[in-house]
């Protein structure tokens, strides 16, 4: 077992779950021996199978949220942890504890706001279903078409947070809008991010996924609209705008043309839908005009903000921890 250094920084596992008794023991065990000075926190989603017991007689602390959500179960815990770090893991067994070491010593090499385990595509082939494999690759897609960030693997479940990040991000969703939220927070709010391939796994036998491919691909795609509105304003209600008055305008031709061809406007019903599509044009332009330049004073307050809470290093690591980390 590792000696534990004179300075080191702190770290909760943090384990959601709901329903995962057939798995939660073993990962509470296996992320305990890889990172025996951290603390092992489970969240219980409202299980009914006796998840939180398992964990407890694992070694984990446990907080119940009956609320059920795995977003809701994070923001829970996140704001009852005070550590320098907090490593994110599924509850299932499908992320090894040398994924999250791996995490950490990047951190410890190049600290940054989140890190995100990238689970190989050939792996995940074997793992995903083919509709979720075509889902992921259209939302990252999305992602980079609207806020120019494409994450190679955007619903992982194994992240690293710094405390100036999970103290300063709100988690506003309730399920496995999660990382896509988390992900979208971190580029608006210009937090540094960081990619590193880990190993991956099939869940524990036992385990069953939670996903529901319609279901929880409508509420991910509500969330990006949602996202979309919110921080980029003006490229939305832009769109939107532009779309509402070329619309029109091609109505508003129409009796426009017969005007100058006859001098009389017979279509009268047309022409006062296009003044009124044009009118409307205008007033959703001014409408994300105003709210992009909200948005911009609630940016710059928010980064003085940040500013005072300090950078995302790693503090005062020792040499001796960082070898021991590595070696």
């Amino acid at each position: 077992m590792l000696s534990k250094p004179r300075t080191s920084p702190s770290l909760t596992i943090l384990i959601p779950c709901l329903n995962e008794a057939h798995a939660v023991a073993a990962v509470v065990r296996e992320y305990t021996a890889a990172f025996p000075q951290s603390d092992v926190l489970v969240v219980d989603n409202g299980s009914e199978d006796g998840t939180a017991e398992a964990a407890g007689a694992a070694g984990a602390a446990v907080m119940t949220e009956r609320r059920r959500g795995k977003a809701t179960a994070v923001a829970t815990a996140l704001a009852a942890i005070d550590t320098d770090l907090v490593l994110m893991v599924d509850g299932d067994g499908s992320y090894p504890a040398e994924g999250g070491r791996l995490l950490l010593e990047q951190y410890l090499r190049e600290p940054v706001d989140m890190i995100t385990g990238i689970r190989s595509a050939q792996k995940a082939a074997l793992v995903f279903r083919p509709m979720h494999q075509w889902g992921m690759s259209i939302f990252a897609g999305v992602m980079n078409s609207v806020f120019h960030f494409k994450p190679l693997d955007l619903f992982s479940g194994l992240r690293l947070f710094s405390r100036r990040f999970y103290k300063h991000v709100p988690v506003l969703s309730r399920g496995f809008e999660l990382e896509i939220e988390l992900t979208i927070q971190a580029v608006d709010k210009g937090f540094a991010q960081a990619e590193v391939p880990i190993p991956f796994r099939t869940r524990a036998e036992g385990s069953a996924s939670k996903l529901r491919t319609v279901r929880d691909g409508i509420r991910i795609l509500r969330l990006l609209v949602v996202l979309f509105r919110d921080y980029r304003p003006l490229t939305f209600f832009g769109t939107l705008a532009l779309g509402i008055g070329i619309l029109g305008f091609a109505t508003g031709s129409i009796p426009v043309l017969e005007y100058f061809s006859t001098g009389l406007v017979n279509r009268l019903p047309l022409a006062v839908l296009a003044a009124s599509l044009v009118t409307l044009s205008f007033i959703i332009g001014l409408i994300g005009l105003l709210l992009e330049s909200n948005l911009r004073y609630h940016r710059e307050a928010y980064h003085i903000q940040l500013r005072k809470f300090g950078a995302p290093a790693a503090r005062a690591l020792t040499a001796d921890y960082r070898r021991a980390l590595t070696g």
